[in-house]
């Protein structure tokens, strides 16, 4: 073979090519390089056609990388097919269209106009349950739509064991009239690529016979994020002929919410390819001893999971982990970052990875005050300084240092104007429609003193609009009130400004009433909290504080085409990518793990708990030879670390002052002890060395740390 394998990947590779796999590997094992080189051994060495292999991979951008990477090792011609499971549904429709099987309708791909689609089914329902903004629940409900797709049960199962929203519960019942109206219309949107194939194949053996045996070999990446309807697919299109090998990590399962379980790569897959033999890969290159310590004694936590460990490979890197007090300003963050750069590191080797943006209000502040590019991965909404309800208060803030709307517009204002205004009177919005915003934008412009804009305003709405004229004369008293600050001679505080502006407009409940799901609600007010809390801090007049705003809009956009800029996203879109320093921040007690929005039993609580760390352990094992873990000083666990003390007290605060559960069930004092050990340094103890000693016996030692009694800790 061209590539050189471990034994583990050796023996995957040269799997029997008439039995089913299960390959278990953990992060950083090389399972891209062993199921390209699996896919080269059956064509090279078993002469297996190209056409008759196909690879699954769970986004496009992954089975585009691996059909480049086949192309150069095998040669175009020789490269078989690399597709996701929607590519794979696609085409089982196209067979299945060609012979009648299926009716031939439109595929649309845009999530805008999907949206649109079931938007317009549900403006009567919308007026019947109360509900004011159509598109939100569209939202909400297409989502529901995914789930019901995805978990191939009744609308009725999905709500009840999921986390919907009450006020949503007739989305059972208005489930069937959206299949009908889809069905009237003759389209398909994306999750029915998988769902329409899979049901029409299940009520008709012909259609499933059509779809079968038209491959001998299918390999799947990233098996551990599969759905029902995916793993249905998996099962009409290998048929009787396929032999499937799927690869992926239980311990990485992170997106349960839409229908993933990691019963599917632990159980489920055997029973439904019978025989299939069992390997792992536990070799890690990515990361060094103490990270992969650390991260078993963490993951180990979980019960529905493989017994396996991840151990650091020969010629991993020594990967330093590091636990920082976080004091809240994201100051230590940006010392960090100088620390890095100046010992010879680019800011292209770090990312910071988030449980939730609205954790990083503060840290985005401390970037943009020190200077330091970064880059964020995740919307508008996900920048502190774009988040829409910041940016109204900004619009209130110039209003009142007497920098908005100074005069009166001669002729119609422009465009840009129009928009800035706008965004002050959408958030929150006051139930106009985007011309209306803009019209009533362009008269306050045309006559910016005192309500007179307004008021002309009004007059142009229709008198049933009582409601609407009320909501509207309302925020021209806030406007009469905030603007005559700018004419007052005292000393204007921001941050009690904000504070009026906060009551004044309700924002954290109008924040609620524009959201569709409460963790989102949360998130957006923390961005407001943050910049709140930023404002607070900063001992400068109002224009001067203004200036200081505009500097670090300023900045933040040109960073966006930095060519050297730190990476800021979430966990979730971190799967399957690496950095050589890593930064986890926000790690608290109530935050990470993340409190649920509400009481569950103690089955919930249980898989909840287990989902977020699986989610801590993909977001610790992103990085390569740095790892520093952002926490609220804690006492407590400043004392178990000591001992080497796995596992959290029971009494842990949620309200932000105690570190997350997670740090303490990491074993992070004994973790980094491991490298120590292994170079031969003796007289390490622990109260809880068990994993310690079960590591060093993966790696062929018989030497094992001693155990230390809770009396001495």
């Amino acid at each position: 073979m061209s590539t050189v394998l471990s034994e583990e990947q050796a023996r995957i590779v040269r799997h029997p090519e008439d039995q089913h796999a299960v390959v278990l590997a953990v992060a950083g094992s090389g399972k891209s390089t062993t199921m390209a080189e699996r896919i080269a051994y059956l064509i090279e060495a078993r002469r297996v056609e190209p056409n008759q292999i196909v690879a699954v991979m769970f986004n496009s951008g992954a089975a585009e990388e691996l059909g480049v990477r086949m192309a150069r090792r095998l040669g175009k011609r020789n490269a078989p097919a690399s597709m996701t499971y929607h590519r794979l549904g696609t085409l089982s429709l196209s067979w299945l269209v060609r012979d009648g099987l299926a009716p031939a309708w439109e595929f649309i791909a845009s999530v805008p106009k999907a949206l649109r689609f079931a938007r317009g089914l549900l403006e009567a329902p919308c007026k019947k349950y109360g509900h004011k903004y159509p598109g939100l629940v569209a939202e909400a409900f297409m989502g529901f739509v995914d789930r019901v797709k995805s978990d191939l049960t009744t609308p009725r199962q999905v709500w009840q064991e999921g986390e919907w929203q009450a006020q949503y519960e007739w989305f059972v019942e208005f489930y069937p009239h959206y299949e009908r109206a889809r069905e009237r219309a003759k389209v398909r949107f994306f999750s029915d690529l998988i769902y329409d194939p899979v049901t029409i194949m299940s009520q008709s053996v012909e259609a499933a016979r059509l779809v079968a045996d038209r491959y001998k070999h299918i390999i799947v990446d990233e098996y551990q994020d599969i759905c029902e309807s995916q793993q249905a697919l998996l099962r009409f299109v290998a048929g009787k002929k396929a032999r499937v090998m799927v690869v992926g990590d239980d311990d990485q399962t992170i997106y349960t919410w839409r229908g993933a379980k990691p019963s599917y790569i632990l159980r489920d897959f055997h029973k439904d390819f019978p025989g299939a033999a069992t390997y792992q890969l536990t070799r890690t290159w990515r990361y060094g001893h103490a990270l992969s310590c650390a991260a078993n004694y963490l993951i180990t936590g979980n019960k529905d999971r493989a017994a396996k460990l991840c151990i650091s490979g020969n010629n991993a890197p020594n990967t330093q982990v590091r636990l920082v007090w976080d004091d809240g300003t994201g100051s230590g963050i940006v010392e960090r970052v100088n620390g890095w750069v100046a010992n010879g590191g680019a800011l292209t080797d770090i990312a910071i990875l988030v449980r939730a943006y609205s954790r990083s209000g503060s840290s985005q502040f401390a970037m943009l005050q020190s200077g330091v590019p970064f880059r964020l991965e995740g919307g508008e909404s996900a920048s502190v300084l774009e988040n829409r309800w910041v940016k109204a208060l900004l619009c209130w803030l110039e209003l009142a240092a007497g920098t908005l709307a100074e005069r009166p517009y001669a002729g119609d204002p422009d465009f840009g104007s129009i928009m800035h205004i706008r965004s002050m009177f959408d958030s929150p919005p006051m139930g106009l429609s985007w011309e209306g915003s803009s019209g009533l934008a362009s008269a306050v412009l045309k006559e910016p003193q005192g309500v007179l804009g307004f008021s002309r305003f009004v007059g142009t709405l229709a008198v049933s609009n009582g409601s609407l004229a009320e909501r509207v004369m309302r925020r021209a008293k806030l406007w009469q009130k905030v603007r005559s600050v700018s004419s007052s001679h005292q000393r204007i505080v921001t941050e009690h400004l904000l504070g009026e502006l906060l009551l004044g407009l309700d924002v954290k409940r109008e924040i609620s009433k524009t959201c569709e799901r409460a963790e989102d609600a949360e998130d957006q007010w923390r961005l407001v909290e943050a910049f709140v809390a930023y404002a607070g801090s900063r001992n400068e007049t109002l224009r001067e504080f203004l200036m200081h705003i505009a500097d670090l809009r300023s900045f933040s956009e040109r960073s966006k085409n930095a060519t050297q800029a730190i990476h800021v996203t979430s966990i979730h879109r971190s799967k399957g990518l690496e950095w050589p320093c890593v930064f986890m921040i926000g790690l608290s007690q109530g935050a990470f793990p993340m409190k649920p929005k509400r009481k569950l039993d103690n089955a919930r609580l249980e898989r909840h708990l287990e989902d977020e760390r699986r989610l801590f352990y993909v977001g610790m094992t992103r990085a390569k030879h740095l790892l520093y873990l952002f926490a609220p000083e804690d006492k407590k666990l400043h004392k178990r670390a000591v001992s080497g003390m796995r596992g959290a007290p029971d009494n842990l605060s949620e309200n932000g002052s105690s570190a997350s559960q997670f740090l303490y069930e990491s074993n992070l004092s004994l973790a980094n002890r491991m490298p120590d050990v292994l170079r031969g340094t003796a007289g390490v103890r622990a109260v809880d060395p068990e994993i310690f000693n079960e590591y060093l016996g993966c790696l062929g030692r018989r030497d094992r740390i001693a155990t230390m009694s809770h009396t001495e800790t």
